[in-house]
């Protein structure tokens, strides 16, 4: 479904406004909320205005929403793309305002930051799915117990079949609902949280730490006060840490307890950093940590960063379209091989081997490669190599002629 044009010219100003901020189409209603930033008691509304979070969820959402997902159906031969299946204009284009790209950002954004993240399924009269309206996570409330029927509730759409609800959750104590991780870590955050806050302050005033000022003098209240303003208008901003300091009568000046220097303050928040990847599996270099050791090779980060992170969200959604949106016997499954395919040279040394072990036909490898298919009928067969016979031994091993007696 493809989205709808622009508002009517015929609209009054005020029906504009309240349209465009909060649109209805048919029963479903959008809502955006006004963001809040904070620096302290960390939230979900809150937690992406620190950067580690701010990078883990944009890094995971961004990448499963311009992944290719498909539909696979069950052959006899295997899992076979159904690219005639309805579901792909659907997951193209959602609904009237948003295209797949960010309804599947936001869905993961929700999930990974409120740990539950849905869409209602608008659908024909026939039961035909023909559109996904998001809520917001905290707009809709599940209803379950032993003894009734479970269902959704939402304000603006009253109850809601379990069917007719898209619902993405991250584990917990309850499996049907759920928990966020920022929630779940919040002590991690929040000491995340005043790090930055601390070192804001601390190196507002140019990092010089408290300083004592003692002298042998007496000194009146006036004096005392004076001498603390002065110190505060020009030694306690950054821009005044090249002013020098005037020391008159025996005056002495020293610094009271630590410093925060450059150093300790990478170190406290490469910790930080450590902990967020630690929290959504995600490898800390990838969240832009300043490791001082070897770092590991891009290839190892990414594969870790797949296989430890990004494969378990994506295996939450995946089987929650295809339990809601296919037919039994069918599968969602994203395609992850550009992200695991390494360089064009290790891509292709990796193909020209499996070619030859007959493993891939040429048309598969150039598949791989993101090429065209070749026309010659033989791209499409399995063809070994001199060095292998047709049960993959080579034919030192068959026991041929050749071999040695």
């Amino acid at each position: 479904m493809r989205p709808a044009g622009g508002l009517g010219l015929g609209l009054g100003i005020i029906q504009q406004i309240a349209r465009r901020f909060f649109p209805h189409y048919g029963t479903g209603v959008y809502l955006w909320p006004s963001p809040t930033l904070a620096s302290t008691g960390i939230s979900p509304r809150t937690a992406d205005t620190l950067p580690p979070i701010q990078r883990a969820v944009g890094l995971v959402s961004g990448d499963l929403a311009r992944l290719p997902l498909d539909a696979q159906g069950r052959t006899a031969d295997g899992w076979e793309n159904a690219s005639s299946h309805g579901i792909y204009d659907l997951l193209v284009y959602p609904n009237q305002y948003q295209c797949g790209y960010e309804w599947m950002r936001g869905m993961v954004r929700d999930l990974m930051i409120h740990g539950n993240a849905a869409s209602v399924i608008r659908r024909t009269r026939a039961g035909d799915p023909v559109e996904l309206v998001p809520l917001m996570p905290d707009s809709f409330q599940l209803h379950y117990r032993p003894d009734a029927e479970t269902h959704y509730t939402h304000a603006e759409m009253g109850t809601l079949a379990p069917e007719d609800v898209l619902h993405f959750r991250m584990p917990g104590s309850n499996p049907l609902w759920g928990e966020s991780p920022i929630v779940r870590s919040r002590a991690t955050l929040d000491l995340m949280a005043e790090q930055e806050q601390t070192g804001r302050a601390h190196f507002a005033t140019g990092g010089i730490g408290k300083i004592k000022l003692e002298t042998s003098e007496g000194l009146s209240e006036v004096a005392v006060n004076n001498l603390k303003q002065a110190v505060s208008d020009g030694h306690t901003s950054a821009g005044a840490i090249a002013t020098p300091m005037v020391l008159q009568g025996g005056m002495k000046a020293e610094t009271l307890g630590g410093t925060l220097s450059q150093s300790e303050w990478t170190e406290a928040r490469n910790f930080s950093v450590r902990q967020v990847g630690m929290i959504y599996g995600i490898p800390p270099q990838l969240l832009f940590a300043a490791e001082t050791q070897v770092h590991e090779n891009t290839y190892t980060q990414i594969r870790a960063y797949v296989d430890g992170g990004l494969a378990h969200y994506a295996a939450l959604i995946e089987g929650e379209i295809a339990r809601k949106l296919l037919a039994p016997g069918m599968r969602m499954r994203f395609d992850m091989r550009h992200l695991l395919r390494g360089s064009l040279d290790q891509v292709v040394a990796a193909a020209r081997q499996a070619i030859d072990a007959g493993v891939m036909t040429q048309n598969e490898a150039r598949e791989l490669l993101g090429l065209p298919k070749h026309q010659d009928p033989t791209a499409d067969a399995l063809v070994f190599s001199k060095n292998y016979s047709a049960g993959g031994m080579t034919d030192g091993e068959t026991g041929g002629d050749d071999a040695e007696d």
